[in-house]
């Protein structure tokens, strides 16, 4: 047995050295293959997987580049970098050298009920009341305005799905009841979505000209040089103001509107006399068309048939 001994200790270290000497178990991670800027969308050829030893892998990374194609990246990452979801998403913004973009304030009326997305191009009308309080002008103020970003909470919801109808072998109590499931679950989605909402506009620098056209009331037309970068948020932040959105073709017609002043829409017929009835022998207008009465008819007597 002495003799085994040593033999016997020579194999557990070689079958220990063995475990020791085996490789680490590796991971498989996404990682960036270039350089990619903030803002950049994924494609396949941008991703590269990564084997790490399993001790040595951060969590939260990603395991499948599939899943990253077609993400915006919301920061830059160097080749080499893991891309973690902190690392995706985020509205991206571009803008040409001469525009601005600009946050505006607009309600389910004003905003077209959220159906806008970016891309669309809308024209802004300014509704101001007067002074007096007597009234309110609204006039279309500037045009070709590109939508960049509207807030998720004002965006228009897809229809909600039409309640599931009995079925052949549905007793009604089943389907009021999966009605009634699919009643509430569209009423909470609906109270989810906000009446109002900002949306974001790219607005040019340069000087506009504002034409009033009065040419059907008979007076010269009228214009005013503005800068729809100051105008749209002085309009914004005007607490006696609102603004509505129309949307426009990729290929609008130019207009010019002379604007409207609501008070000027109201018009009345003006009283008219009650006519009066003449008698006959009377010229009208006489003292004795205004007193006398009119003369009734005599009764025609009925002829009789002679006797005999």
């Amino acid at each position: 047995m002495k003799r085994f001994l040593p033999i016997l200790i020579a194999v557990l270290v070689f079958i220990f050295a063995l475990v020791l000497m085996q490789p680490e178990d590796t991971v498989a991670l996404v990682a960036a293959a270039a350089d990619l800027p903030a803002g950049h969308v994924l494609q396949a050829a941008d991703l590269q997987v990564l084997e790490l030893p399993k001790s040595l892998a951060p969590a939260g990374a990603f395991s499948d580049p599939n899943a990253l194609v077609g993400q915006r990246l919301r920061m830059a990452r160097t080749a080499g970098d893991l891309i973690y979801p902190a690392h995706l998403g985020g509205e991206t913004i571009v803008l040409k050298a001469d525009e601005r973009a600009i946050a505006i304030h607009v309600t389910d009326s004003g905003g077209l009920a959220g159906l806008l997305k970016p891309g669309d191009l809308v024209g802004v009308t300014a509704i101001l009341p007067d002074a007096s309080g007597a009234g309110t002008f609204g006039k279309a103020v500037t045009g070709g305005l590109r939508v960049l970003y509207i807030s998720p909470s004002f965006l228009a919801e897809d229809p909600p799905a039409e309640p599931p109808s009995t079925a052949q072998g549905a007793s009604p109590t089943e389907s009021s009841s999966a009605g009634a499931l699919g009643s509430s679950t569209n009423n909470l989605s609906t109270a989810q979505r906000q009446e109002a909402g900002t949306v974001v506009l790219a607005v040019p620098i340069t000087a506009r000209v504002l034409s009033y056209d009065f040419t059907t009331f008979g007076v010269p037309n009228d214009t005013r040089l503005i800068y729809a970068v100051d105008l749209l948020p002085a309009l914004d932040q005007a607490g006696n103001a609102k603004l509505s959105l129309y949307l426009e073709p990729q290929q609008p017609q130019a207009f010019i509107s002379s604007g409207v002043y609501l008070p000027d829409l109201v018009r009345t017929p003006g009283p008219s006399p009650t006519p009066t009835e003449t008698p006959t022998g009377y010229p009208s207008g006489t003292a004795a068309a205004e007193t006398t009465p009119l003369p009734l008819p005599m009764a025609t007597p009925i002829p009789t048939k002679p006797k005999g």
